[in-house]
């Protein structure tokens, strides 16, 4: 095998999906699907604006539900800390989740801190629950497939990075909190 084809198949090897995202959430609104987008310059809270400090320099852009969206001015988050954050403002803290949005509506995607994983096997669900440290919410008719609340970890990028390598786990993606679409 001549030297320029081998550093091909290297290359290739070494250039997957896990090397392919550098910003924050993008493995999240990747499997959100293909009509989600990354929106670093947004996050959302069950905060109403009036409850908010000024100190933390927030517009509000939307109601979706239970949700407020807001816009800062810089992104709160990164690859390393795709996740929600807490800001502490006059020893108050105040929590803050990513947001996607649906190109489809237009509108805001609440990233929460449940995510479906779906496995091969039946028996591997139970699994999940212990490798992980997840709580199993609700368990699919499937039987492979459960909803999970994943709260604890660092950064969902990272999460589902590592869930994607998991040779038990087929898929996971995020369950989102969003309105849904009615068309006119």
């Amino acid at each position: 095998m001549n030297k320029a084809l081998l550093t091909g198949l290297l290359a290739i090897m070494f250039s997957g999906p896990v090397s392919a995202f550098t910003g924050a959430c993008q493995w999240v609104a990747k499997m959100a699907g293909p009509g989600y987008s990354v929106q670093p310059l947004k996050v959302a809270s069950f905060t109403a604006p009036e409850e908010l400090p000024e100190g933390l320099h927030l517009t509000l852009l939307e109601r979706s539900g239970g949700w407020f969206v807001y816009q800062t001015q810089a992104s709160w988050f990164t690859k390393e800390t795709c996740a929600p954050v807490q800001k502490m403002v006059a020893n108050t803290v105040f929590d803050f989740v990513p947001v996607l949005l649906n190109e489809a509506t237009g509108r805001s995607a609440v990233v929460t801190s449940s995510f479906m994983l779906k496995t091969y096997r039946q028996g591997d669900i139970d699994k999940m629950a212990e490798r992980y440290a997840f709580r199993l919410l609700t368990l699919l008719p499937s039987g492979n497939a459960a909803i999970f609340d994943v709260s604890g970890v660092t950064s969902y990028d990272r999460m589902l990075e590592q869930l994607d390598r998991d040779k038990d786990v087929q898929f996971a993606v995020p369950v989102l909190a969003e309105p849904h679409y009615r068309p006119r």
